[in-house]
């Protein structure tokens, strides 16, 4: 008879410290945000520009990932992560994310709430090219998917110039097999203040002969019209113009920066210029 009592008493014993825990996990949130609440006061961050931190995001998610063990899937407390960053980031500085729905939008839906929660606005856009103005016209955030071949004008000529929108980073940050909320995608912010050096560079690239991925070079996503191809590539910040016409294989004609990114986490398959496994990739 005595069993029983035992194994209520060890359930009780592990609810009362799964209760612990969660109070203990409530107090933090609650004193995360009275520090946030002083760097407003500090910083005086209105700008949504002035609030994104991508790389240092980044090197924080690097260290969960590096981190953690047990049963929890590693994507759960990515998505608990992220949903904490959106929440303090718009507490600095109100946002909502503009969502290009031209291209698979229940998936693109799904990939926006995974990443950005359920507190911030989505607004619906019909293409990339609107995403783009939109970010251009405010402080909002907007995500387009990763079309390779997809058709229409090259809307990251939207993204050249100064002051114009940038590319911040992309999606999914973490590369896992089975994983949710998988779809390719890039987020677009306004101009950045992070200190953070990138560890990526996209280009939007014009040239008269077709651009293809070379050693260090990936290639994202291209148009043609009229015999000009327009490509938006990826190569690592430390290649020049130079470096990339030779990894190319071809001349181009106009090549210009359109955003900076931190290298994302392979946990699945051969690094690439957009992913790196655990311990490479730590300059964000």
């Amino acid at each position: 008879m005595s069993e029983p009592a035992t194994d209520t008493q060890a359930l009780t014993a592990l609810r009362q410290k799964i209760d612990a825990i969660d109070d203990d996990v409530h107090r933090l949130l609650i004193e995360r945000g009275a520090v946030v609440d002083s760097l407003v006061r500090i910083k005086g961050t209105s700008k949504a520009g002035n609030a994104f931190r991508p790389g240092r995001e980044a090197s924080m998610m690097r260290r969960l990932v590096a981190a953690h063990q047990g049963a929890l899937p590693v994507t759960t407390v990515e998505h608990i992560w992220r949903e904490i960053i959106t929440t303090f980031t718009r507490m600095q500085a109100p946002f909502d994310v503009a969502v290009d729905m031209s291209h698979a939008p229940e998936r693109m839906r799904d990939l926006a709430r995974f990443y950005f929660g359920f507190s911030v606005g989505l607004d619906a856009m019909p293409d990339a090219a609107a995403v783009v103005a939109r970010v251009a016209g405010n402080t909002d955030l907007g995500l387009v998917a990763i079309d390779e071949t997809g058709a229409g004008a090259p809307w990251w000529r939207g993204l050249i110039g100064d002051g114009t929108p940038r590319i911040m980073s992309h999606l999914p940050f973490i590369r896992s097999k089975r994983r949710p909320a998988d779809l390719p995608a890039l987020v677009i912010s306004p101009p950045l203040a992070d200190p953070t050096p990138p560890e990526v560079i996209l280009y939007a690239v014009t040239s008269g002969a077709d651009l293809v991925a070379g050693d260090g070079i990936e290639v994202l996503a291209r148009r043609e019209s009229g015999g000009i191809r327009d490509t938006l590539v990826a190569a690592p910040a430390d290649l020049d113009r130079a470096a990339i016409e030779a990894r190319a294989g071809t001349t181009l004609d106009t090549i210009a920066d359109v955003g900076g990114i931190a290298r994302g986490i392979a946990l699945d398959g051969a690094p690439s210029v957009l992913y790196a496994p655990i311990g490479e990739g730590d300059g964000a």
